[in-house]
């Protein structure tokens, strides 16, 4: 049974426990948060009580203890099973994410803060360009002709935020949870390719509004680019291209 140490109000945090139970909720967040890239990162109430049993379940196997999943400490792991709304730890992948592609952004697709009228313009002509059959996924994304670009997934900057959000040291989830992210998983992909969209909506108007990165109103355009992933790859499975694809962004950024 787990021992709380310290009593205080608002939400419980591992410190509060004695060292087993803090080491058994740790690697079950851990676990949990990997599961989330790797497999359901925009996850319903279903998906998400999924994840937790099997990270709770993994997290016993490997420390050997058999702990009871309190309230309190599912709360530590998944505030929706205690809540019933939006997880904390979803919400906080998102935000990560999210905050690393920000300044990425504005530097490699070249926007510009200055509020100038020619600057504005020329923000939300760029966003529409890169947003105009998802040039923005492409290597060589802003041809004058949609048949000129090259390098479908080969944009740097996919490869740039997915070494920053799992790839850069061994605590990383993508190094630590190898397994989960070698080769790189569908779902962290469209995932990237989704947050990347958002942070260029932000532009939209010719100068930049923050827009939450919420599972609520992205979850469609997330299934969308997953479902184009998964086409896209029935499409060329036979060259192996999708599957080499991801194998190079595992393998460069580790």
């Amino acid at each position: 049974k787990a021992q709380k140490l310290t009593e205080h109000e608002g939400r419980p945090h591992a410190k509060d426990y004695d060292n087993i139970t803090q080491e058994f909720v740790i690697m079950a967040i851990g676990d949990y948060r990997a599961q989330l890239c790797a497999e359901g990162p925009m996850p319903d109430h279903t998906q998400e009580t999924a994840f937790l049993n099997k990270s709770w379940a993994k997290a016993s196997q490997i420390t050997g203890v058999n702990l009871a999943r309190t309230p309190q400490l599912t709360k530590l792991v998944s505030p929706i099973l205690a809540t019933l709304l939006c997880s904390f730890t979803v919400t906080q992948v998102h935000g990560e994410l999210k905050t690393k592609l920000r300044p990425l952004i504005e530097v490699m697709f070249n926007f510009h803060s200055n509020q100038t009228k020619l600057a504005i313009k020329k923000n939300r002509t760029l966003a529409e360009e890169l947003k105009e059959g998802a040039s923005f996924a492409f290597k060589v994304c802003l041809a004058l002709m949609q048949d000129e670009r090259h390098g479908f997934l080969k944009a740097p900057i996919i490869q740039k935020v997915s070494k920053m959000m799992w790839f850069v040291n061994k605590n990383n989830k993508g190094i630590k949870h190898n397994a989960r992210f070698k080769p790189f998983p569908l779902p962290a992909l469209a995932l990237v390719l989704t947050a990347i969209e958002c942070s260029i909506d932000e532009w939209m108007t010719g100068t930049w509004t923050d827009i939450p990165f919420m599972v609520q109103d992205h979850h469609s355009r997330y299934d969308l680019h997953l479902k184009c992933l998964q086409e896209f790859d029935e499409v060329t499975k036979e060259f192996g291209v999708l599957k080499a694809i991801c194998a190079r962004i595992a393998k460069d950024e580790q």
